[in-house]
């Protein structure tokens, strides 16, 4: 517990010394935080909205979307399955860690079951991805997506992506 005290005494320290550089012309990197549960306390108790930031992935994230709608456009040619490159692009939803997102919802109940829902708008589709707070790593990690309205469980062999924002804060 002391050691939380203290990390976020530090980064409020950080943050208001940046504050004051940027008042004395001086401008600094802006980099990528982890959206965490001291960094989001400290937005809501100030007069800034959460919903004015922008929001970004943590590592890049390709969805395989399943469009009953889209025509799958295929053939078989030497006993081989083909596929239209056109129907191939439909189902990838690529999200990269420079698509910014925009806060939809953020469902704020402090039981360790907070989420955000961030609207990107990624190859001409609203794509919603929802992040659950993960109490344990004090982060929010990326669960579920709504593509075009319609909901994705999301499942990966490596770890899915965290939610993150842009600053000037850096632990470096």
């Amino acid at each position: 517990m002391k050691k939380k005290v203290f990390v976020f005494i530090i980064l409020m320290c950080f943050l208001v010394s940046a504050l004051f550089s940027q008042e004395e012309g001086t401008s600094r990197k802006i980099n990528r935080i982890t959206v965490n549960w001291e960094i989001l306390n400290m937005l809501r108790k100030s007069e800034n909205n959460i919903s004015e930031l922008n929001y970004f992935l943590s590592s890049p994230l390709t969805i395989i979307i399943n469009d009953e709608n889209i025509n799958p456009n295929f053939m078989v040619n030497n006993g081989n399955l083909l596929f239209s490159d056109q129907y191939l692009d439909s189902m990838r939803v690529d999200l990269t860690v420079n698509n910014a997102g925009r806060l939809y919802l953020y469902n704020d109940n402090a039981s360790g079951n907070e989420i955000f829902e961030v609207i990107f708008t990624v190859q001409n589709r609203f794509v919603t991805l929802k992040f659950k707070r993960n109490v344990k790593e004090n982060r929010f990690d990326l669960f579920s997506a709504i593509i075009n309205g319609r909901p994705y469980s999301l499942s990966s062999d490596t770890a899915l992506p965290q939610l993150m924002i842009s600053s000037n804060f850096d632990l470096r």
